[in-house]
């Protein structure tokens, strides 16, 4: 091959190359709209690097733009202006405002005490009034007050309810002193079933919840109390005990008589 091929492929390189450069420039300059929709995933500097120009120029386009971005926000993008883009300063006399974590524009434009129409009058910038976060500006009529934070209270967790303990005024209490235990039955004579379950066991030492008014004497001169069960067995809640047989030996105490 000779020095002059040599030289003229080389300038036909050199010149695919510059023009291979020259159009991809231009595809990343002209690849974005003036308007984008942050998608999941994206970040500032991705879409800067995407569309061609910088973080920085992106936030001047989008004034109270903070360094974070989340799906569905509008972003103005400096590479689709022809000219600078349009920054709307607070009306005279007016303020700006911080959006902070749970705000809603209509939550800022009552607690400011102007309409959502008056606030979006002056935030021309926001395009969706659904759509705005937290560290984003936004500007306040002139006659509105400055919001106050919002609050929002914790869940209400009240506390457990635990219901008064029974008062029952013709109850008293007595103990098993019989050294073999009571039987308790289902009703007020040796004739009645006993109630059997773990649950209801009148051994000695035993206190029982008895009701004084119904102290009953059998037919054969047997004294019974009816006592409370700790809980219903077999469908019963009291039970029957002996307290007295009929040559007066007592197996509970205190001594009950009828």
């Amino acid at each position: 091959m000779t020095a002059k091929r040599i030289f003229q492929s080389i300038v036909v390189v050199a010149i695919l190359v510059t023009t291979f450069a020259s159009t991809g420039s231009a595809l990343a300059w002209s690849g974005c709209p003036s308007q984008i929709t942050v998608q999941w995933g994206d970040t500032l500097s991705g879409i800067a690097a995407a569309c061609g120009t910088t973080v920085e120029a992106i936030r001047a386009a989008n004034p109270g733009l903070g360094w974070w971005v989340y799906a569905g926000q509008v972003l103005c993008i400096p590479t689709g202006y022809t000219t600078a883009p349009v920054y709307y300063p607070a009306p005279a006399g007016g303020s700006t405002y911080v959006v902070q974590w749970g705000d809603a524009l209509g939550e800022i434009a009552v607690r400011s005490g102007v309409s959502l129409g008056d606030l979006l009058a002056v935030n021309p910038q926001i395009w969706d009034p659904s759509l705005i976060y937290p560290g984003q500006v936004i500007n306040l009529p002139a006659y509105a007050s400055a919001p106050p934070p919002a609050y929002y209270p914790p869940p209400y967790n009240p506390p457990p309810y635990y219901p008064p303990p029974a008062v029952y005024p013709h109850f008293s209490v007595l103990k098993v002193t019989y050294k073999h235990g009571l039987l308790v039955r289902t009703g007020p004579g040796r004739n009645y079933s006993e109630i059997v379950s773990p649950l209801v066991s009148a051994v000695k030492n035993t206190n029982w919840r008895y009701n004084k008014d119904t102290l009953t004497v059998d037919s054969t001169g047997f004294v019974w109390a009816e006592v409370a069960l700790s809980q219903s067995v077999n469908g019963y809640s009291t039970g029957w005990i002996l307290v007295r047989d009929q040559l007066g030996h007592y197996f509970t105490e205190p001594n009950i008589n009828p």
